[in-house]
């Protein structure tokens, strides 16, 4: 029988560990029960398509930063919205639910229009 070391085992559960925190963060639709909100804002942080949704960052006329919630990366992306697709600066507008809490400027977005080009991350329902 193959012994298996230490540092293997170490190794293997700070692996499944992380996979396991990954999948319990997916939440859904769960927290945005606030709504539908359009906002329009200047891009502060630009499309990323890490991790379990698509995320970006725009403020706006009011000086609020809405931490934006997007598809996962594979819908966003075949939506035809990718990474540095729109420049930090630019002017988007952005449909989707806003988070339950008033006190947070978090939303989950379905659709980003910028320059006449609409992405719709999310089919309407």
């Amino acid at each position: 029988m193959k012994k298996i070391s230490l540092k293997t085992l170490g190794f293997a559960f700070i692996f499944l560990n992380l996979i396991s925190v990954k999948s319990f963060s997916h939440h859904g639709w769960s927290g945005n029960t606030a709504g539908e909100i359009v906002i329009t804002g200047e891009v502060e942080k630009e499309v990323r398509l890490r991790g379990p949704h698509g995320t970006m960052q725009i403020r706006d006329k009011n000086g609020n930063l809405w931490q934006l919630t997007l598809a996962p990366g594979p819908r966003t992306h075949r939506a035809g919205l990718k990474e540095n697709t729109i420049p930090i600066g630019e002017t988007v507008t952005v449909r989707g639910a806003r988070n339950a809490d008033m006190g947070e400027y978090e939303a989950k977005v379905r659709q980003v229009e910028w320059k006449g080009n609409i992405f719709q991350v999310y089919p309407s329902r």
